[in-house]
């Protein structure tokens, strides 16, 4: 049988690029049902990638059900039609509940550093310094930090918007099934290492009292986190 080969990928974070080459491969033919997929170092010379971005794709892979790994090997499986769906509904609805937040909650957290009484402020920043011991309770502390703000921002119309926008998303089942997902554990990590970096610098903007740095400190979490959930959980 004629070995697969595939093009260079030119950029360097492309594990989804990567993925897709190889979900396009099983899908005609080229890598069939119960075959290995390539070895990681060959695929890192044949994509021109590193081998981070191989690993990251082949998780999304088996996450999506087109291989199953056999001790140290990941070979192609017989894929029922539709299965890699999943993975990009929960993305879409991620990417969705973002960009609400990243239309409303800026603006918001603004206000609150115009508008809230030293004590509220200093009480967020209180929270803001906490830190989780697991992903559980850092959902806590994070859904609890998000609505402070909102309750101090001295609207109850925009407050019960962003509440609303705010349980959809920790009610989403899909953004939990992201965050709880055993190949995505060290990543989550990071992003709650990131967010936890993140909600001190909004509440030091929120204790100065500057509306300009709050707002761009919490648009700049929101990109952050959106951005590790969609490019690099699986």
């Amino acid at each position: 049988m004629t070995q697969t080969t595939f093009d260079r990928v030119e950029r360097r974070t492309v594990a989804v690029e990567v993925r897709e080459r190889l979900i396009e491969a099983i899908r005609n033919g080229e890598l069939i049902a119960g075959t290995a997929l390539p070895a990681e170092r060959v695929l890192c010379e044949q994509f021109n990638v590193a081998r981070t971005s191989v690993r990251e794709a082949i998780q999304g892979l088996a996450t999506a059900g087109f291989i199953e790994r056999r001790g140290n090997r990941a070979f192609v499986v017989e894929v029922v039609p539709g299965l890699e769906l999943v993975l990009d509904s929960r993305k879409a609805t991620v990417r969705n509940l973002f960009e609400v937040r990243r239309v409303i909650e800026p603006a918001m957290a603004g206000l609150v550093a115009l508008r809230a009484s030293e004590q509220v402020r200093r009480e967020i920043a209180d929270l803001a310094s906490r830190r989780a011991s697991g992903i559980d309770e850092f959902r806590l502390i994070d859904r609890q930090f998000h609505q402070m703000i909102a309750s101090a921002c001295d609207n109850p119309v925009l407050s019960e918007v962003y509440s609303k926008a705010l349980a959809s998303l920790f009610n989403s089942e899909e953004f939990a099934s992201l965050l709880y997902a055993e190949n995505n554990k060290e990543e989550v990590s990071n992003i709650v290492e990131s967010s936890s970096h993140a909600h001190v610098e909004i509440a030091e903007a929120l204790l100065a009292g500057d509306q300009a740095r709050t707002e761009k400190a919490v648009a700049a979490h929101l990109r952050d986190v959106e951005a590790r959930m969609l490019e690099r959980l699986t």
